[in-house]
């Protein structure tokens, strides 16, 4: 029976060994594994901790922005429902992340160790693509040696291979599974429903609507043609493959819902409505058909590009190679009279190639289709691999009609090592230490600090996404925020975003460290790379005398103890500057400083010689306005001086010192990164005593807002209310999907967060649901009543959708069951499924 079965499908085998020969030949014999994971060394920290020959720096976004995700979905499955760690919060796997759920990412990331998670979902995306590209095309009475050259060229052609590690394949590679699907339904055939239902359930889980899309309407054309070619109707089998496929859909809503949810905040639909008509292949890019790196290749660190490609100059978009045998192949089909498809796919080619290459009217007709609209049809060439692979199985049955076995096998291999070696070029193969990101000290210093906070690194330091890897949260974001959220940050850093782009990044020399709405998102630390000095500048421009300066210094010697008074007025006063310069130290030498209030310290430090010499000053955060402080300093190990200053208080001693204006100093400086302290930071949640009625317009025009006291309501049917109450504000616990405040208060008070208000949310006083406004553009607040109480915010994916899922899975169940029922002997003498029966014939 085994013999039977390789003699059989020696063909298809013959393609699948050759092919996983050649791509995994690097992880077979030398050790290595497929991941593009060294692109992180073209970022800092861990630029500056390590160095690697970037392979191929154009996979920048699978480790940036999934692996991190699938390091999510392996150990932080709170995450789930809510992603915290980019953009100040987005739904968890309800945004784009919804991609990891597809069964082709799902699998790999939970089965596999992460370091070699980028070769267990190819395979697994080009072996279903295979095995359903391969039922399809005999289904289409191909025969199984021709289906077998198809299905090669279907499951591995040049544009999908170069996206497998990008969601769009999500969706790609089950095309051939829709497609047998279709077929089988039209001739009347039955499919188990429980096989359709997971289809369409992985499908839509795929993550990337515009894939998504083109294998709908194809699946829908290419059913209307079978109808008509086949001339009847079998309502029955119609029916039950439409229930299925809706089940599977239900399944999946818990993530769609949201999905769709986000996608309209995130404001991106509005700033590609032209995207379909915008660009387009020029005629001389046919060359590439056969020449697949004539403009260059990454991997080999060469792109000549071509201008007239715009923005769609990349080697990801502009790749069209389907393989050198696929198109002698495709020729010789439209003599197959065995392929009775054949003018259906040469159509269904000649109308692709024409958006792709700008047809006018039929681009302008096509590019207004739901689906097509928002992404540019050059991205149509994610349907040519099944086009040419029907294309090359009609041609091939055509020619093996001589030595048939001889014949294919030659193809087959032809054909399959053709398009590994293409693929093989493209990827980075790395030794498995060298597959996994490494922390740094700037990394592990953050993870160190007491939650929550959010960071703001510069330029590309620490670059947006990675930081769900780990579990920092980064105000900045790739792919996912909403339009108030990048407008909001447009007002700190005009140049944050651009609308073609889908990275928020922050220049230093553009951002604004005083403006309030920074501390307001809870930033504690500004992060810039060593080399640059931008930052530090901000701090010393915005830093006056303290009092007059002496000209002669002050002796430092180890053991000494300094202290003065300073009086803290209400004008801005955020930090104490304190000039130093150590000369020489002894052991473990370091500089203590204290700040006292009414005897009682209210903040200590022991600044190292090496945090001292970066800057030549410390600074001394204060958290206090009013009244008189004390500063006091001793010397441990540390011989140096200080600067003199005037004093007027009998026995201070006479420290000169600044005044910071502005509310950004220096923190430390580890060998990856510097670190700048935001020292007007907003608490995550707080009780406020003030609160106001502004429009978006108004709330993004304000620049004197305080919103430590205030919160301003941008919900246009909330009112302000009555006068609030001060509250003792307590957080018990916090995590990615729940926090729980403890808040007293002698009157009505109002607990302001930095917390989204999305649909996911629910407030929770007392264990009884408390309506959350919309305060400060986006975020949550809630009004707490007299006395003390514990409010929970808690986030739920796809609240109240959930029932709608459970159902579909309890009615699918029931279905596949009842269809069950008389074809259980029937099942007996032909066959347990669709795939048997495939392999028998």
């Amino acid at each position: 029976m085994q013999l039977r079965f390789l003699r059989k499908h020696s063909t298809a085998l013959i393609a699948l060994a050759v092919y996983h020969f050649v791509f995994f030949f690097p992880t077979l014999f030398m050790g290595r594994v497929v991941s593009p994971n060294d692109v992180f060394f073209n970022f800092d920290p861990w630029r500056a901790v390590g160095s690697a020959d970037v392979q191929n720096s154009l996979l920048n976004d699978p480790p940036t922005a999934y692996y991190t995700l699938m390091s999510l979905l392996r150990s932080d499955w709170r995450a789930f429902h809510w992603n915290p760690f980019v953009a100040s919060g987005i739904p968890g796997f309800g945004s784009s992340a919804a991609a990891v759920l597809s069964p082709l990412i799902l699998i790999p990331a939970l089965v596999l160790p992460l370091w070699c998670v980028y070769g267990g979902i190819i395979a697994l995306k080009l072996n279903v693509a295979f095995l359903f590209a391969y039922l399809w095309l005999r289904e289409e009475r191909l025969g199984k040696r021709a289906a077998a050259i198809g299905a090669i060229v279907v499951a591995a052609a040049g544009p999908v291979a170069v996206r497998w590690l990008w969601q769009a394949t999500n969706a790609t590679a089950l095309y051939p599974a829709l497609l047998w699907v279709v077929l089988r339904t039209a001739r009347g055939k039955r499919t188990p429903a429980w096989i359709v239902a997971l289809i369409a359930l992985s499908y839509a889980l795929a993550g990337f609507p515009a894939t998504m899309a083109y294998g709908a309407w194809l699946c829908a054309i290419y059913g209307l043609f079978l109808l008509v070619r086949e001339r009847r109707i079998v309502v029955r089998r119609v029916a039950i493959v439409t229930i299925a496929a809706a089940l599977g859909v239900l399944i999946a809503l818990p993530s769609l819902i949201p999905f769709a949810q986000f996608v309209r905040r995130t404001g991106y639909l509005e700033t590609r409505v032209n995207a379909a008509a915008e660009y387009r292949f020029p005629l001389h890019h046919l060359a590439s058909f056969i020449r697949p790196d004539r403009l260059g290749n990454p991997a080999y660190h060469k792109w000549d590009g071509d201008p007239a490609l715009g923005r769609i100059n990349n080697y990801l978009e502009t790749t069209v190679y389907v393989g050198l045998i696929a198109i002698p192949l495709a020729i010789a089909a439209i003599l197959s009279r065995r392929a009775r498809s054949r003018w259906f796919w040469l159509a269904a080619l000649a109308v692709v190639l024409a958006c792709m290459f700008g047809l006018p009217v039929l681009t302008t007709l096509i590019g207004q289709v739901p689906g097509f609209k928002y992404s540019p049809l050059t991205r149509l060439v994610l349907l040519l691999p099944v086009i040419a692979g029907y294309l090359s199985a009609a041609g091939s049955a055509w020619l093996i009609r001589w030595r048939r076995a001889l014949v294919a096998a030659v193809i087959a291999v032809l054909a399959a090592g053709d398009l590994a070696v293409f693929a093989g070029r493209f990827y980075p193969y790395l030794e498995p230490r060298a597959a996994t990101p490494r922390s740094t000290p700037t990394i592990a210093f953050l993870q160190a600090q007491q939650k929550p906070f959010r960071i703001a690194p510069a330029f590309d330091f620490l670059w947006p996404n990675s930081s769900e890897l780990y579990r920092l949260e980064d105000i900045r974001s790739h792919f996912s925020s909403e339009a108030k959220y990048r407008r909001l940050l447009q007002r700190i850093d005009p140049t944050s975003f651009s609308n073609p782009g889908t990275v928020i990044q922050f220049n230093s020399l553009k951002f604004n460290f005083s403006d309030p709405l920074i501390s307001m998102l809870g930033v504690r630390y500004f992060i810039e790379q060593n080399g640059i000095d931008i930052i530090k500048w901000t701090t010393f421009g915005g830093t006056k005398p303290g009092v007059k300066e002496i000209s002669s210094p002050l002796i430092l010697t180890p053991g000494m103890t300094l202290q003065r008074h300073i009086a803290v007025g209400p004008e801005p006063f955020y930090a104490i500057e304190l000039p130093v310069t150590v000369e020489k130290t002894f052991g473990a030498a370091r500089l203590n400083v204290w700040l006292l209030r009414d005897g009682k310290v209210i903040y200590a430090r022991a600044w190292a010689p090496a945090d001292i010499g970066v800057m030549g000053k410390i600074y001394v955060p204060l958290q206090v306005v009013g009244g008189s402080i004390v500063l006091r300093v001793q010397s441990i190990g540390i011989r140096g001086s200080m600067l003199k200053g005037m004093t007027t208080v009998p026995g201070d001693a006479p420290l000169f010192y600044g005044r910071v204006e502005v509310p950004v100093i220096f923190d430390r400086q580890l060998p990856d990164g510097r670190l700048f302290r935001n020292v007007a930071e907003v608490p995550r949640f707080h009780g406020v005593t003030r609160l106001r009625n502004m429009s978006e317009q108004q709330f993004l025009a304000a620049t004197d807002l305080d919103f430590a006291r205030e919160a301003i309501l941008t919900d246009a049917g909330e009112g302000a209310g009555a006068p609030l109450s001060s509250a003792d504000v307590v957080l018990r616990s916090y995590a990615e999907d729940e926090q729980v405040i403890d808040v007293h208060a002698s009157g009505e008070a109002f607990l302001a967060s930095s917390e989204k208000l999305t649909p996911e949310l629910r407030v929770t006083i007392d264990g009884r649901d408390a309506r959350p406004v919309e305060i400060n553009l986006l975020f949550a607040g809630v009004r707490v009543p007299e006395g003390t109480h514990r409010v929970v915010f808690s986030r739920r994916l796809a609240r109240g959708w959930w029932w709608i899922s459970a159902a579909a899975i309890i009615m699918g169940s029931g279905l596949c069951f009842f269809f069950s029922l008389p074809i259980v002997e029937k099942r007996k003498s032909k066959g347990l499924t669709p795939f048997i029966d495939a392999a028998r014939r």
